[in-house]
């Protein structure tokens, strides 16, 4: 009875926070397409049984008060060949893209004193990542291959991975003031980084992997898109395990599901 009572509760939760949305008021056809086509793909057999069936987890959400649309691109880390050149469709189709990736004093931190997460984020994923055929990275590293990408903490913005300037770029205020207009009418790609900030000392526990990043992300989201340097509407590329964590934490500032995706 009372896993009745919790599973019913979730699912209030979510229909309280989702509605329908009229994806032509932010979404083109081709972006609807491209992440209708990554949610489709489903692992089978072995694959299933070794990582799981789903491959990306797909999600838009829309601030009713602003009309502003995001769109969730949660991928997992070992996927095939045919997935990757999916999700490179995806992020081809968004002008700026909202990417996770650890700040360099975390990074740092992390070799210092907990080797072992420090290679199960290095090595050990470059490792699988041949295993499993795909040798070209993940999603993450396939936006920040193409257009500006800021570094956090790491001092650098970089335009088609080379060094365009270096300046600090340890808090999302700093990374900002960097954002010229020219970027943004450019057709070259933004990605913006949503874990700069205050340093949080790196643990193996989900008090740090999942729950702290997750609330730091989430507010440079909303930074972001209330400094106005996101318009169009932005991709966010994460590890699918943060989604459902970002997806409450913008629905208390407002955001909804869109359920009609």
């Amino acid at each position: 009875m009372f896993k009745l009572l919790a599973a019913l509760v979730l699912v209030g939760s979510a229909l309280a926070h989702s509605s329908e949305c009229n994806f032509e008021q932010g979404m083109t056809s081709k972006q609807l397409k491209v992440l209708r086509s990554a949610d489709a793909i489903k692992r089978i057999g072995l694959n299933k049984v070794m990582f799981g069936r789903e491959v990306y987890d797909v999600a838009i959400i829309r601030n009713p008060e602003s009309n502003q649309f995001v769109a969730f691109l949660g991928e997992a880390h070992i996927k095939g060949p045919r997935s990757a050149v999916v999700g490179k469709k995806v992020v081809n189709q968004f002008p700026v893209r909202l990417v996770e990736g650890i700040p360099k004093l975390e990074s740092e931190y992390m070799a210092q004193n907990l080797p072992a997460m420090s290679k199960s984020i290095g090595w050990q994923r470059i490792l699988l990542s041949y295993l499993t055929f795909n040798p070209f990275g993940s999603t993450i590293t396939a936006a920040q291959r193409h257009g500006y990408t800021f570094l956090p903490g790491y001092d650098l913005i970089l335009l088609d991975k080379k060094r365009l300037a270096r300046v600090p770029t340890k808090t999302s205020e700093e990374i900002v003031s960097y954002v010229t207009p020219e970027m943004l009418a450019s057709d070259d790609f933004i990605n913006l980084p949503m874990e700069s900030g205050a340093f949080i000392t790196p643990s193996s526990n989900d008090s740090y992997i999942l729950d702290a990043r997750n609330i730091r992300m989430a507010k440079n989201i909303a930074f972001y898109i209330d400094e106005q340097v996101v318009r169009k509407t932005p991709l966010v590329v994460v590890g699918a395990a943060h989604l459902p964590g970002l997806l409450e934490l913008l629905a208390d500032k407002g955001y909804e599901k869109c359920s009609n995706f």
